[in-house]
């Protein structure tokens, strides 16, 4: 059984069981919780990964609790990060970098932006 689906059963018998979630504001306080738990162990690999795979099943929580697919909404948010780096790519080559590597945060920021920007006008202007 895959990771995604194993999750979704275990948030099933949970949620069957009476333990769930009744408001996306306290899933938000552990979301937030977890960023917090990240940020405390960054320093230790080992509860590093262990905080971050809390964060994702928080978020992955919020996903079922909104009545979302939560493989559904990662492929959505992979093909809008791909749109959106072959954007970037295409503008960093076009202003002259074969590469961003060793650029300064600004300069990454700046493409990032505009391919973002690009994207969204290119996708807005497809369903008009």
């Amino acid at each position: 059984m895959d990771t995604f689906k194993r999750l979704t059963a275990i948030e099933k018998q949970a949620d069957d069981f009476g333990f769930m979630w009744s408001d996306t504001a306290q899933i938000f306080v552990q979301i937030q919780s977890e960023c917090e738990e990240i940020k405390d162990n960054l320093g230790d690999r080992y509860h590093l990964q262990e905080e971050m795979g809390d964060l994702i099943h928080a978020v992955f929580s919020l996903c079922l609790f909104m009545k979302f697919d939560p493989e559904e909404t990662c492929l959505k948010s992979v093909e809008k990060f791909e749109k959106r780096f072959v954007e970037l790519k295409r503008l960093a080559h076009a202003a002259g970098f074969e590469t961003l590597k060793g650029q300064p945060v600004d300069v990454l920021m700046h493409f990032w932006s505009q391919a973002k920007e690009n994207v969204l006008s290119s996708s807005y202007s497809d369903t008009v």
